[in-house]
């Protein structure tokens, strides 16, 4: 297989990751909504342990630490997320009152 072949196959599965990291962030509002409902704190460092544990668990021993960074960033940016549709519904919720 020459190089062009191989970058094609990492093309195609970037596709596939970003399709589900969109997915992914999606879903973050939908626990940004719950939280708010139960009054929660966006950030929960038990849950992204959890998270990590888990993926990791998926993966060869030689990729963990690696594995462990890009989710610690997914976590990171989903609670932007969170925080970012909080503060639209507060504002929005502010503005109507």
């Amino acid at each position: 297989m020459d190089l062009e072949e191989i970058r094609k196959k990492i093309d195609l599965l970037d596709q596939q990751i970003t399709v589900l990291l969109t997915e992914r962030m999606e879903i973050t509002n939908e626990v940004a909504e719950y939280k708010k409902a139960h009054q929660l704190p966006v950030y929960h460092p038990q849950r992204e342990k959890e998270v990590i544990d888990k993926v990791c668990s998926f993966t060869k021993e030689e990729y963990k630490q690696a594995l462990t960074e890009i989710y610690q960033c997914i976590m990171d940016e989903s609670k932007k997320n969170q925080q970012r549709q909080l503060d639209l519904k507060h504002n929005s919720h502010n503005s109507f009152s």
